[in-house]
């Protein structure tokens, strides 16, 4: 799924959270986060720290892959560096 903006993607966690029968209290405790920025990131806040995402990321057992918007393939990130 592809997402492009903070909103989409404090949605796309909140399903993850939601499908893994998770409170926001729950998955807060898991990622060492206070339950108030498991709401602010899942309500798309566009001020989120990264690592906060990474951290959320981390305790729903996700991960970032890049991809090109439009589709068309590029180099491995290995071929990049």
């Amino acid at each position: 799924m592809p997402i492009r903006d903070p909103q989409q993607l404090g949605a796309a966690l909140q399903r993850e959270r939601k499908r893994q029968g998770l409170t926001q209290t729950q998955l807060a405790e898991k990622a060492g986060l206070r339950q108030q920025t498991i709401s602010a990131v899942e309500g798309g806040k566009p001020r989120s720290e990264l690592q906060v995402i990474f951290d959320i990321m981390a305790a729903l057992g996700l991960e970032v892959a890049l991809s090109p918007r439009d589709g068309k393939i590029s180099p491995s990130f290995e071929e990049l560096f």
